[in-house]
């Protein structure tokens, strides 16, 4: 299904698309993302050793036959946490953000929103090569760097609303051309940006 469609089947009744876009492409070792993947690999890298060093000094000490299915499990921990990194990228490829006459969406597995009139403030912050990550709504303000993709593809969601009405959403990774358009769609609400 094309992201067209899905935009389309996620508008109310009347509702009139007036932006859209996706986000640029993006490298996990560049400029911003670097230290966040340094942690991570860092992370995985120390699990490893832990786990494996650990497992292998337990089985030598007691004298017991390493079991395969156990240092695969020590192995797949530190795996799993760069697939996290990579997944999380891949997700954010896929998005496709929207912004309406009554709402600003992403289009994520399943339309995330916020109504215009909701929307408190907006922050802009920079990304590489010229892109800007969108924050929408304070709630939001509060998520490190670290987990803004995250945040992205699943949006900030309050104790109240309904299932698709979130109180924060982001549009990751967006061109400054991009970038300029939402912040002039989202005003008044939005508060003027800060870097």
């Amino acid at each position: 299904m094309s992201d067209n469609t899905k935009l389309n089947e996620a508008l109310d009744q009347g509702e009139v698309i007036v932006w859209s876009g996706t986000p640029q492409a993006y490298s996990l070792f560049g400029e911003s993302y670097k230290k966040s993947t340094m942690i991570t690999l860092g992370l995985a890298l120390a699990w490893a050793v832990i786990l494996v060093g650990g497992y292998y000094a337990l089985t030598v000490s007691n004298n017991v036959e390493i079991q395969k299915g156990v240092m695969l499990f020590c192995i797949g921990v530190p795996i799993f946490i760069i697939g996290m990194a990579i997944s999380d990228k891949n997700k954010i490829q896929k998005l496709a953000y929207a912004v309406t006459d009554k709402r600003a969406i992403v289009l994520s597995e399943k339309p995330i929103s916020m109504r215009l009139a909701d929307i408190d403030d907006v922050r802009i912050e920079k990304a590489d090569d010229g892109n800007c990550h969108v924050r929408v709504g304070s709630p939001t303000f509060k998520t490190s760097m670290r987990k803004l993709p995250v945040l992205a593809y699943r949006g900030e969601f309050g104790g109240q609303g309904s299932d698709s009405s979130c109180n924060g959403l982001v549009f990751f990774n967006v061109s400054a051309e991009d970038e300029r358009k939402i912040r002039d769609l989202l005003k008044p609400a939005a508060l003027p940006a800060k870097g």
